[in-house]
């Protein structure tokens, strides 16, 4: 039995109980080495190692390949957004499906990780954007000089120029498969609840609403404006004061435009853009109005006693996390091609009932 090091042992200990060089010492342990080694050597090397308490430099070994198999997925919010966490979550098992590592890096400016692609501590980043979150510059130079691969998620679909991938949702085409399915169910009513602020995904959708409420007989849409703006949106999470004031004036509007509703009973919808304003709605339409159906182009979070009646275009989170890997181990490669990949949200009809017809 060989004695074990009072310190970490190093390669120059294994070296000197093997009677042999350093450098062979790191061919024998190194199962991608094209050395070619006796298998006795090679075997009795890394015997010695084991006894010796040898463990591999991870950091050092990252150092003189400049690859540290880690992965840095930059948020731009917090994951206390399940919008976030969803992505992330589907992104952390493609990442160690390929057998890196995932490091979250909360600081959207990307500054205070850009010299660790560099340096190699970091092999690529992922950039998570949302609404009108454009993707840093310092990103986008660091991509164009190929010190740091990139993707982003969520953040518009690039130029053809572009020195990186994508992945993006298509907004418009969940909005139009959405009036789709509440023509099939014999809506002529849609109360569009919306908020006011610059959002690139509520643009995307109120066009889209409008092209396919040109084409649809027999329905007519009307924008219900929740009256949160771009400012007061800001200072929601610092006030939470402005939440309460929010949800008063969201479902007070929602009322009188419900009362004023014309047409036979269950042919009018609410259609929400934001998940947040779900339960508020599905509680205004329980509490005063029966029959009257509740959709949204965002899944939102509401009480489980409330899902049962929402039908919503779900947008597919985890999946955009896995296809944003995918593209990344594409740009690590040598021979990377910038691909840009377009997500369709997917109607989702209340839990056992099936959607009808489209007509």
């Amino acid at each position: 039995m060989i004695p074990r090091a009072a310190s970490r042992p190093t390669l120059k200990d294994v070296a000197a109980a093997a009677h042999v060089s350093v450098s062979t010492v790191s061919y024998a342990l190194n199962d991608e080495s094209r050395v070619r080694l006796a298998a006795e050597t090679r075997s009795r090397i890394r015997r010695i190692a084991k006894e010796l308490g040898y463990t591999p430099n991870g950091i050092a070994r990252s150092l003189q390949s400049r690859s540290s198999r880690s992965i840095g997925v930059v948020v731009s919010k917090p994951l206390t957004f399940l919008r976030y966490a969803a992505i992330v979550q589907g992104a952390g098992t493609a990442i160690t499906g390929h057998g890196f590592r995932m490091a979250v890096l909360p600081d959207a400016s990307g500054a205070s990780f850009i010299d660790d692609c560099r340096s190699g501590l970091l092999d690529g980043l992922i950039f998570i954007g949302h609404d009108d979150v454009s993707v840093p510059e310092l990103l986008v130079e660091a991509a164009a000089d190929g010190s740091a691969p990139l993707v982003t998620i969520d953040a518009g679909t690039p130029g053809p120029e572009a020195p990186y991938s994508s992945v993006d949702f298509d907004y418009a085409a969940g909005a139009e498969s959405m009036v789709q399915e509440l023509r099939g169910r014999g809506i002529t009513t849609v109360l569009h609840l919306r908020p006011e602020v610059s959002s690139r995904a509520e643009r995307e959708r109120q066009a889209a609403l409008m092209r396919a409420l040109g084409r649809a007989d027999r329905l007519t849409l009307q924008v219900v404006s929740t009256g949160l703006r771009d400012e007061e949106l800001r200072r929601t999470g610092q006030d939470p004061g402005l939440d309460r004031t929010y949800l008063d004036r969201l479902t007070a509007r929602l009322r009188a435009a419900l009362s004023e509703a014309d047409g036979p009973a269950g042919s009018t919808a609410v259609l929400c853009s934001w998940g947040a304003d779900v339960e508020a709605t599905l509680s205004v339409v329980t509490a005063g109005f029966p029959g009257t159906t509740v959709a949204s182009l965002a899944s939102g979070w509401p009480r489980v006693e409330l899902w049962e009646r929402l039908i919503y275009s779900a947008l597919p989170l985890q999946e955009a996390g896995e296809r944003a890997v995918e593209l990344l181990a594409g740009e690590l490669r040598p021979d990377a091609r910038h691909e840009h990949v377009m997500l369709t949200p997917r109607i989702q009809p209340p839990p056992g009932q099936a959607p009808p017809p489209q007509g």
